[in-house]
């Protein structure tokens, strides 16, 4: 009777130690994949700073190959943007939107769906502007968003500035929400508003 029981007990054990090896592998593989994709984003957006685009998009490739997800979509959206593939870029950034983890990354999808959609239709550019502007008026933006609302409002686009501001927006933007979210400083720390602390909620800051 003893040397039963002390036999389930055994076989009990080593079924827990399989299971916690099992875990841990699937921990050290996850750990590797987050850390394939943070490097491809990080080395995908200096690739796409200094415009190596081929660069950028190689990384950005290998980044979504560890996580897909719409945020390596959305900058290779860009990619194909700056290089003037229109077509691609859309298929690319629309893609991105109908995906579940944008986080604080949304304002750049509707930012350059947008510029993209300028490119081929004014219609419904100046629509997904109107979008764009809406959300990043309702984080406390930048001054500047009056700026792309003139324009959106006169239907004269000046595509090149329109880049640069909507660029600058989102960049600080996300700047600022990482500083929050990491320190509680900032920007977003809520300090000086009626209501309290901002709130994050579906990519954007609210009060």
């Amino acid at each position: 009777m003893r040397e039963t029981i002390h036999a389930r007990d055994m076989k009990g054990w080593f079924c827990l130690v399989g299971l916690l090896a099992g875990l841990a592998l699937v921990c050290t593989n996850c750990s590797t994949a987050y850390q394939a994709y943070a490097r491809g984003m990080f080395d995908g957006k200096a690739a796409l700073q200094r415009g190596d685009y081929d660069g950028a998009r190689r990384n950005f490739e290998a980044a979504y190959q560890s996580e897909s997800g719409p945020v390596p979509l959305t900058y290779l959206a860009i990619v194909e943007y700056r290089m003037k593939h229109m077509e691609k870029a859309e298929r690319l950034i629309r893609e991105a939107e109908t995906m579940e983890g944008h986080g604080y990354y949304g304002l750049r999808i509707l930012g350059y769906k947008a510029l993209i959609l300028l490119r081929r239709d004014q219609r419904e550019g100046l629509e997904a502007l109107g979008w764009y502007v809406t959300a990043y008026g309702r984080s406390d933006p930048l001054m500047t968003i009056n700026d792309v609302e003139d324009m959106r409002r006169s239907g004269k686009i000046d595509l090149e500035r329109l880049e640069i501001l909507i660029e600058e927006q989102v960049s600080w933007y996300e700047k600022e929400v990482e500083q929050f979210l990491a320190t509680g400083t900032g920007y977003y720390d809520g300090k000086g508003f009626i209501g309290g602390p901002f709130r994050l909620e579906g990519g954007i800051i609210f009060h």
